[in-house]
């Protein structure tokens, strides 16, 4: 008898169920894997790594974090392409070297995750040779020039010098006053002597002097001198300073408008920004903004409307009043470096800016590159020729308006936002492009912000002798750089905030001051301040007394600011200094005028 026949599966039955089982395991190892995806991007690249200190046993390095420091949990260090060790700051001390042996480094960021970046520039360092003797360098006497018939009294502006044995190599001589609290000046070349005008903000009385002095192997030796002072400096003459305030395109979305200005305590605005054309020429920054936007009682016939036609009917009311569209800024300096880079490139830029003030109504031009050679935002286009391409685009937009001066005998502007900080100056040819510009705009704030691992002051206007920071820096240092790369003082405005920083999640020691944090980079504008932290819900105000500034802390956010106080400080030292003015960054944060008025009265 046969047996019955069963419905067994087919082979391509069968072929079908394992293709269906293949696919679902491809598919739930697909998304395993991408679900897994965020957690192995690595963080971005630590740049700038650079040699800060080297002696015959130790190199000091020093770089830039990661974009996306808050993920990053410490960075790596190679020597000679072997990690040495992990550190979460930005700098590290690499000692046990060899004297006069060269070394190779780079570093790496990691995360929390265990990703790890590439690898930051590599840099070679060659460690300084030992001493042939073991004694610190010879030095003679600090010398004080001119001095009173006492031998010991000084004042107004007079002359400290060393002089030091050369046997063993001088590698560095600091100058500091404020018995010894405030470093005049560091110099690493012959001669040792530096100019410097007595301290305004110390009492008449005795001050020490001091000098430190280092060779090759870093030994050290000081020598001090106390001397009598009296504060009898004399004010430069100047009675006309600037009064800058900037106005950006933006403040007409939160509803601050060019007739909120109050344009009888300002000499100068400035419009920020305008930006630059793919073809390399000056254009609009905001089309609805700047021309487009409607305002009650524009003429119908006006060619453009928006915030540079009211502009110009400010000038009617204030005839005193000039203008300058400033282009660039943080997040449009990207084509700076290609419209210097050829004399083409750079008449064509020349020209636009030229038909750029003539069509709108402005005075001048106020170039805000943010910045040449180096630094920025990450897609800006960076050459080491910049450092020489910005004095010829400057020369080049000069000529371009003395050409037009030539023609219609008008006056036209042409100024440079610059950076207050030693690599700036660095970067730029700051003693041979001061002569084709009427005035720089020195941008000293951000001094300290969220890309520093402690708090601190956004604009210090002197150092504090008791900052933690390892390397401290100051309104006061800034406006000396230019001044030493010769830079006419009555060229120099100065930058003053109209806004404060903050960090969060601050440890609660020294009332906040120059601690660790966790999150910060936000800014507060100071009407914000005024109206919602100070003295309130827990904030309390405190004063810096050496650098001159006030700070907010509640316990756990930390907030540093300027305030009326602070820039009575500053507003004295641009008197005392012979500098060209103020200029405020920017308006729409002082809606109530209180610092414009400050700045204002003080600078009559």
């Amino acid at each position: 008898m046969r047996e019955p026949r069963r419905n067994l599966p087919s082979k391509i039955s069968i072929s079908f169920i394992v293709f269906l089982l293949v696919f679902i395991s491809f598919f739930t190892n697909f998304n395993v894997v991408n679900a897994a995806k965020p957690d192995k991007i690595a963080p971005t690249v630590p740049t700038n790594l650079h040699a800060v200190e080297i002696t015959d046993s130790t190199i000091t390095l020093a770089w830039n974090h990661s974009t996306d420091n808050m993920g990053v949990t410490g960075y790596d260090i190679y020597q000679d392409s072997r990690i040495i060790a992990t550190v979460s700051s930005n700098q590290y001390v690499v000692r046990n070297l060899n004297s006069t042996t060269s070394y190779s480094f780079y570093i790496k960021a990691r995360d929390a995750k265990g990703n790890v970046s590439n690898a930051s520039n590599i840099i070679k360092v060659v460690t300084a040779s030992k001493a042939s003797v073991d004694q610190p360098p010879q030095v003679g006497e600090l010398q004080v020039s001119p001095i009173g018939t006492d031998g010991k009294t000084v004042s107004g502006t007079v002359t400290l010098s060393v002089n030091a044995s050369d046997d063993i190599g001088i590698s560095k001589v600091e100058f500091y006053s404020n018995n010894g609290g405030y470093l005049i000046r560091a110099l690493t070349t012959a001669p040792f002597s530096v100019n410097w005008a007595t301290d305004p903000w110390v009492p008449d009385g005795e001050q020490t002097l001091k000098a430190v002095v280092y060779d090759t192997s870093n030994q050290v030796t000081q020598v001090t001198r106390t001397i009598q002072v009296k504060n009898t400096v004399t004010t430069p003459i100047q009675n006309d300073y600037k009064k800058v305030g900037y106005f950006t395109g933006w403040s007409t979305y939160s509803n601050f408008q060019v007739t909120d200005i109050d344009a009888s305590k300002l000499t100068h605005l400035n419009y920020a920004f305008a930006k630059i054309s793919a073809d390399g020429k000056i254009e609009v920054g905001d089309a609805w903004a700047d021309i487009e936007k409607p305002f009650p009682g524009d003429a119908a016939d006006q060619p453009y409307k928006g915030n540079f036609y009211q502009l110009t009917k400010l000038k009617q009311q204030y005839p005193h009043l000039k203008t300058l569209i400033s282009v660039g800024g943080r997040t449009w300096s990207e084509k700076f470096s290609d419209v210097a880079l050829t004399e083409q490139s750079r008449t064509i830029f020349a020209e636009s800016c030229l038909q750029f003030i003539l069509q709108y109504g402005f005075d001048g031009i106020d170039l805000d590159w943010e910045y040449p050679v180096g630094g920025g935002e990450s897609d800006n286009i960076n050459r080491p020729e910049d450092k020489q391409n910005f004095t010829l685009l400057l020369m080049k937009i000069r000529e371009t308006l003395d050409a037009q001066t030539a023609k219609d005998g008008k006056e036209y502007l042409l100024t440079i936002a610059g950076g207050a900080s030693k690599g700036y100056a660095a970067n730029t040819e700051l003693n041979l492009l001061h002569p084709y510009v009427d005035y720089v705009q020195l941008m000293t704030y951000d001094i300290h912000g969220s890309w520093d691992t402690l708090t601190g002051m956004n604009a210090p206007m002197y150092r504090d002798p008791e900052s933690r920071f390892y390397s401290e820096w100051s309104v006061q240092d800034a406006v000396q750089t230019y001044l030493n790369n010769g830079v006419p003082g009555n060229k120099i405005v100065m930058g003053i905030p109209f806004y404060g920083r903050v960090y969060n999640q601050v440890s609660n020691v020294n009332l906040g001051l120059y601690q660790p944090f966790y999150g910060g980079g936000s800014s507060l504008s100071y009407a914000k301040i005024v109206a919602d932290y100070l003295n309130k819900n827990g904030y309390v105000r405190y004063w810096e007394q050496d650098s001159k500034v006030p700070w907010l802390f509640n316990g756990s956010q930390f907030i540093s600011y300027d305030d009326q106080e602070s820039i009575g400080y500053k507003t004295s030292y641009i008197k005392l200094m012979g500098l060209g003015g103020a200029m405020m960054w920017e308006l729409s944060q002082d809606p109530n005028k209180e610092l414009v008025s400050k700045i204002y009265n003080d600078l009559q």
